[in-house]
């Protein structure tokens, strides 16, 4: 009977480099098809009169245009939008915006050359990484300012066929109100509905203060029929003034956001309180 040569096998150090080899190429490949749409869904001035175009590739190179200074949008949620205040060392009229290390961009021409202005930024329902550094800079005049870059930590909440969302910027107590179809009202005091709707998140609440600035209602699969959005101001936790973005995600449908304000000590709200949003249908 004839013998047999013995199985060939990989020495265990060459083994371990290809599996190493392979899980690094793959990693790459991963992170290369990734463009800043799965990070950034879109951007608005506050006044939502302006919207940025996206544009592939690398943004332009830092030059002698204005420095920016950038307040906010450091915690976000996915699905939810930040707004952020851009202040530049002299007038200007672009604003370039990018991910560290992801394809594309995002560029904002405004209609006169500002000192200053707030924009919104729409994060994607599924942000691929727990945070990432964000690229801001002006151009004026043919030239473009230092990129200046911010860090941001993505607090991770559920999404479905309907989300809706509300962030604010300072340490107040801030409630997210959702009557949905069949006049469910999903709250702090209702967090879960008979349909499925689900407050997974609730910040700051009767001002114990975590710093999160969010709260978030989701359905994973919407019910039919017409959704009622309010905002409370539950408490201003000594605050003089808390500044509001909402946005609603739905399934076939782009982002909506609406901005708004809020001063005063606040109302305590429970059922039925709060400021009328927006009404919207699903599907």
């Amino acid at each position: 009977m004839p013998v047999l040569p013995p199985v060939s096998r990989f020495p265990t150090a060459l083994f371990v480099l290809v599996v190493l080899l392979g899980a690094s190429l793959s990693c790459g490949e991963g992170t290369s098809k990734l463009t800043i749409r799965d990070f950034i869904a879109g951007i608005t001035d506050a006044g939502l009169t302006v919207t940025a175009v996206r544009h592939s590739g690398s943004p332009p190179g830092a030059g002698a245009g204005p420095t920016l200074t950038v307040t906010g949008g450091t915690t976000a949620i996915n699905g939810g939008s930040v707004q952020v205040t851009l202040a530049g060392s002299a007038a200007f009229t672009t604003v370039y915006i990018a991910v560290e290390g992801i394809s594309g961009y995002y560029q904002v021409n405004l209609p006169a050359s500002v000192a200053t202005i707030d924009l919104l930024l729409t994060l994607g329902q599924q942000i691929p990484q727990a945070s990432f550094n964000l690229s801001y800079a002006a151009g004026a005049t043919g030239t473009v300012g230092t990129y200046q870059v911010v860090p941001v930590s993505v607090i991770r909440v559920g999404t479905g066929e309907v989300q809706v969302s509300v962030s604010w910027n300072v340490d107040s107590d801030v409630d997210l109100h959702v009557v949905e179809p069949g006049s469910e009202e999903v709250f702090y005091g209702n967090p879960t509905s008979a349909a499925g709707g689900t407050l997974d998140l609730d910040s700051n609440a009767a001002c114990s203060i975590d710093g999160k600035k969010n709260e978030n209602i989701t359905w994973a699969h919407g019910p039919s029929g017409t959704y009622t959005v309010r905002v409370d101001y539950w408490s201003s936790c000594g605050e003089a003034q808390s500044d509001y973005v909402v946005t609603i995600q739905r399934k076939g449908h782009d982002p909506e956001t609406f901005t708004g304000s809020f001063t005063g000590t606040g109302d305590g709200g429970s059922t039925g309180a709060g400021t009328q949003i927006t009404t919207f249908t699903f599907p």
